[in-house]
């Protein structure tokens, strides 16, 4: 007799046969499990190349104040940012590109909820900024680092501290000259048409949920500024049903 053991032979017909001999309620759920393994396996290499080529299309900005780098250049995320927040500090330092100013003195007038909007608006005007081809200069004025706004914007934007906007506590009409200001209001009567980037245009900021009237337009009319609405109504067209614009906006838009 010999005394070598025979390998134990493993094969797909003695698994087929394991897995006819389960029952119904077992195999059912490994079906299931090998299903939503191939699927998660699936959402991992989508995820993958979709990040990929996001950071592939980046483009990098350039150190010049008008125009972004051309190359198409494979660059992470925080390389970007960091590109992009120099270039806007370099905009603020030179004071040459066009200024736009979000007026932040209506702070009393918004409740927490109203106040963290406005925050998540100024947020994501920074991020239109960062990456546009033609920065202009963010300011926000009467700003108090003590304020209700503050705490909200430092709260749902993370880095807050870095963003590249000036932060002014003077108004508007100490900040420049009256002449230079356009302010933009839903309730004025004149519409803006054309936009001189040597003006300062302003925007209220305030989400008033309410709708109160006249609370920007009633500003510069106590301080002979200068006020326009955006001209929604020439240029926007009524759908098939008709209906009216909503002529208020968030900051942001």
């Amino acid at each position: 007799m010999s005394s070598e053991l025979t390998p134990l032979v493993h094969n797909d017909e003695n698994e087929t046969t394991k897995l006819k001999r389960l029952p119904r309620s077992a195999k059912k759920r490994l079906r299931y499990e090998r299903i939503r393994q191939q699927r998660k396996q699936a959402h991992k290499k989508k995820k993958k190349h979709r990040s990929s080529n996001h950071l592939s299309s980046i483009l990098l900005p350039s150190t010049s104040t008008d125009t972004l780098s051309n190359q198409d250049i494979s660059v992470t995320a925080k390389t970007f940012k960091r590109a992009a927040n120099e270039r806007l500090a370099e905009i603020n330092r030179e004071s040459t590109a066009p200024v736009i100013c979000i007026d932040c003195a209506y702070n009393e007038s918004m409740s927490i909820k109203e106040l963290a909007s406005l925050a998540r608006q100024i947020g994501r005007c920074y991020s239109s900024n960062r990456r546009a081809i033609k920065p202009v200069q963010l300011i926000l004025t009467n700003w108090s680092k003590d304020s209700p706004l503050a705490k909200e914007c430092h709260r749902v934007n993370n880095g807050f501290d870095n963003f590249q906007i000036i932060l002014s506590d003077k108004s508007i009409h100490e900040s420049y000259p009256i002449e230079r200001l356009i302010y933009l209001s839903p309730n004025a009567e004149k519409q803006l048409t054309e936009v001189n980037e040597q003006n300062v245009h302003v925007i209220g900021g305030l989400v008033d949920e309410s709708v109160r009237k006249n609370m920007t337009y009633g500003v510069c009319q106590d301080k002979d500024i200068v006020c326009y609405k955006l001209p929604i109504e020439t240029f926007m067209e009524h759908s098939i049903n008709g209906g009216t614009f909503n002529q208020i906006l968030s900051i942001n838009q």
